[in-house]
C-alpha cells in the first residue's frame, strides 16, 4: 500500500484592528487538497494530479483572501503608499552614496 500525497496550504493573517469583519471570516485557515495520482504512477499522471490539486488550492485561497481584502477595504492602502515612497527614498539614497 503507498500513502497518498496531500498538499497541504495554512494561513494566518493579521488584519488591522479597526477592520469590521463577519464572524464568518477566520483569521487563520488550513486546507489540505489530495493529490489523486501515486508518486510511483507514471510521472506525467502525477504531475496531471498535482497541477489539478495546486490549481484548488489557489481557487480555496483566493476566495477566501478575497473575503477578506473585502473586508479590509481602503484600510490598509495608506500602508501600501507609505512603505513604497520609504523605498523608494532608500533607493534614492543609495544611488547618491554611490556617486
Amino acid at each position: 500500500m503507498t500513502a497518498q500525497t496531500t498538499l497541504t496550504v495554512s494561513y494566518t493573517l493579521s488584519p488591522p484592528e479597526s477592520t469590521n469583519s463577519p464572524p464568518s471570516l477566520a483569521t487563520k485557515g488550513a486546507h489540505a487538497f489530495v493529490v489523486e495520482a501515486n508518486k510511483t504512477a507514471n510521472p506525467g499522471e502525477y504531475y496531471a494530479a498535482l497541477q489539478k490539486s495546486i490549481a484548488a488550492a489557489r481557487e480555496k485561497l483566493g476566495e477566501e483572501l478575497t473575503a477578506w481584502r473585502d473586508a479590509i477595504g481602503n484600510g490598509e492602502a495608506g500602508k501600501e503608499k507609505a512603505a513604497k515612497a520609504a523605498r523608494a527614498e532608500d533607493e534614492d539614497e543609495d544611488e547618491d552614496e554611490q556617486l
